[in-house]
């Protein structure tokens, strides 16, 4: 997935209150990841389309098994050629090594600065999002207009005044790395699906609200969304 540039959040929404917008969606069969061109099996069933947000819980509905991204753009076409915003804000938060563990306490330091801040203290303005694999988002709700790559930078700034140790580059931590925003991210409600040699394994991406990330245990998350 292709980094985003600088993208101003206007919208003081989450994406299912922009019901009259539309998303651009990807999605692949079962256990096929991202289209990437140099992987041939993940451009052959590929499916790209414009959905409203309001039908996007029927569309979820009608492709269950369907490894399902959205774009970060919203758009006031079915086209898809009008961007109005990006909704919402977010942190992209991984481990390469696939430690939950540590991507869940690198996703908290992370929330933990974000409720220091004025634009994120009131009720409903984050969320957690564990998509599945490699980590976690942070969904934001900014009270005015935010660039995005300012808000990834305020946030790598607090960790470092808290105590936490780059690695190789800025915003590669110990616990895992803030990625830059993407275009497309996972659909919340969707399925991770991936292939172990020939066995399918499929996770939900679920949504937490953030006391309910911190009352979890990474492995109380994982049989969450494994549940469901």
């Amino acid at each position: 997935m292709t980094p985003t540039k600088h993208r101003i959040v206007s919208l003081s929404h989450w994406l299912e209150e922009c019901t009259h917008l539309y998303v651009q969606l990807i999605r692949n069969p079962e256990g096929i990841g991202f289209p990437d061109k140099q992987v041939p099996e993940t451009i052959v069933g590929c499916v790209k389309q414009p959905v409203r947000i309001c039908d996007l819980e029927r569309f979820l509905f009608e492709h269950t098994v369907e490894n399902i991204w959205r774009s970060w753009e919203v758009f006031s076409d079915e086209s898809c050629l009008n961007i109005v915003s990006y909704a919402p804000l977010f942190l992209d938060i991984d481990n390469e090594d696939r430690n939950l563990e540590d991507a869940y306490n690198l996703t908290r330091s992370c929330l933990d600065f974000l409720e220091t801040q004025a634009q994120y203290q009131a009720l409903d303005r984050l969320r957690v999002i564990f998509s599945g694999m490699k980590g976690f988002h942070i969904e934001a709700r900014p009270a005015e207009p935010v660039d995005n790559e300012f808000f990834r930078t305020t946030v790598l700034s607090g960790l470092e005044k808290a105590g936490l140790q780059h690695l190789d580059s800025k915003n590669s931590f110990q616990n895992g790395v803030i990625d830059p925003g993407h275009d497309f991210i996972r659909v919340t409600g969707s399925y991770y699906s991936w292939k172990e040699g020939t066995v399918v394994k499929r996770r939900k991406v679920i949504q937490l609200m953030p006391e309910e990330f911190r009352q979890l245990q990474i492995q109380d998350i994982v049989a969450k969304s494994e549940a469901t």
